[in-house]
């Protein structure tokens, strides 16, 4: 009998919602404030993250309710709602931290490897200045502007094992003329 009751209640909030009745909207967030931030803690594990994801929730519950199409549905839809935006956070934490580590890796990495002051700076630049157009700009490409091999090809308008072959002898080049510098 109490879910009977509940739904009919969810439904009226609902219907009341739709049909912009101002004091509606602060009836549902009375009624679902808590069982929601409860239900988003425990899929997030973090009250601060858990009132954001709220937050969010209540924005795209305001702006949407008027097309959920079953009023009785009203309880599952927030639950929905806030299953779906807790795991959409949970993603990007995740996403945040891998891109995170990976960076700190490559700072460890580069701080492992050998000093490369303004002089070794200068060398390069001249050693670049010796090699073909061809080699050079793929260099700078890769190296300086970090793109991938078929983003290097689309601009040099050559196939991307043309671009793998360039980058290579390219190296050899540079390393020969960095030798030869010294």
């Amino acid at each position: 009998m109490e879910s009977t009751a509940r739904q009919a209640r969810d439904e009226w909030i609902a219907r009341r919602c739709q049909l912009g009745e101002p004091e509606a909207f602060a009836d549902l967030v009375c009624e679902m404030e808590r069982p929601l931030l409860y239900f988003a803690q425990k899929l997030l594990g973090n009250e601060d993250t858990a009132l954001d994801v709220l937050q969010e929730v209540w924005l795209k519950a305001f702006r949407t309710i008027r097309r959920l199409e079953n009023p009785r549905m009203l309880r599952p839809w927030l639950y929905g709602t806030t299953r779906g935006l807790a795991i959409d956070r949970i993603r990007k934490e995740q996403s945040d931290e891998r891109l995170e580590h990976a960076y700190a890796e490559r700072i460890v990495s580069a701080t492992d490897e050998p000093a490369f002051d303004e002089e070794d700076a200068a060398a390069v630049h001249r050693a670049l200045d010796t090699l073909e157009v061809k080699h050079r700009e793929v260099l700078l490409l890769c190296f300086l502007e970090d793109m991938s091999i078929a983003e290097i090809a689309s601009i040099v308008a050559c196939p991307e094992g043309t671009v793998k072959s360039r980058i290579h002898h390219a190296k050899r080049a540079l390393k020969a003329a960095l030798q030869g510098a010294n």
